[in-house]
C-alpha cells in the first residue's frame, strides 16, 4: 500500500513538472484589445499620442463623422471624441485610437477604431466584429465606411 501511494505522489509530481516545461515553444500573440478604463484624450496625452490622435483627426472620415453627427445628434451634452485606448506595447507598435460620442458624465461610446503605427505613423482601421486591420483602402472600398455622403 505504501509503494502505491509512493508511486501516485511521483506520478502526480512528474506531471506537474512536465507541465511546468518551460522549454515547449511559444508563440507569439499580437495583443487582443483590453478594456482601458482611463483612456488617454488630447488633453491629457504626450507629444506620440498627439501624433497619432492627429492622424486620425485628419482623415476626411473624421470630418463626415462630425457632419454626420451634428446633423443627427441633438442633445448639447454628446459631443465626437478622440481617446487614445491603448499605447504601443513591446512587440506591437500601434496606437489603438478611438472616435466615439462624449457625454457630460464622462461617458464614452466608441463608433469608430483605428490602430496608428508608432513607427511611420500610418494608419489602419480596426474591425471590431472580426478583429482584424484593413489598410485606409481596403476600409474605405469594404462598405464598412458608413460616414460616406
Amino acid at each position: 500500500m505504501k509503494n502505491l501511494f509512493k508511486v501516485s505522489c511521483l506520478a502526480v509530481l512528474l506531471f506537474a513538472i512536465w507541465s511546468c516545461n518551460s522549454s515547449s515553444k511559444k508563440t507569439a500573440t499580437i495583443p487582443k484589445i483590453e478594456l482601458n478604463l482611463s483612456p488617454k484624450t488630447a488633453a491629457d496625452s504626450n507629444k506620440n499620442d498627439s501624433i497619432a490622435i492627429a492622424q486620425v483627426t485628419a482623415l476626411p472620415e473624421f470630418n463626415n463623422i462630425l457632419k454626420w453627427f451634428q446633423k443627427n445628434n441633438k442633445d448639447t451634452t454628446q459631443h465626437i471624441g478622440v481617446v487614445i485606448g491603448q499605447e504601443p506595447v513591446k512587440g506591437f507598435n500601434y496606437f489603438w485610437v478611438k472616435v466615439g460620442v462624449n457625454d457630460s458624465n464622462d461617458q464614452f461610446k466608441d463608433m469608430e477604431h483605428f490602430y496608428v503605427n508608432s513607427k511611420d505613423q500610418t494608419v489602419h482601421y480596426l474591425d471590431i466584429k472580426t478583429d482584424s486591420l484593413m489598410s485606409l483602402e481596403q476600409w474605405r472600398g469594404s462598405g464598412k465606411d458608413s460616414w460616406k455622403n
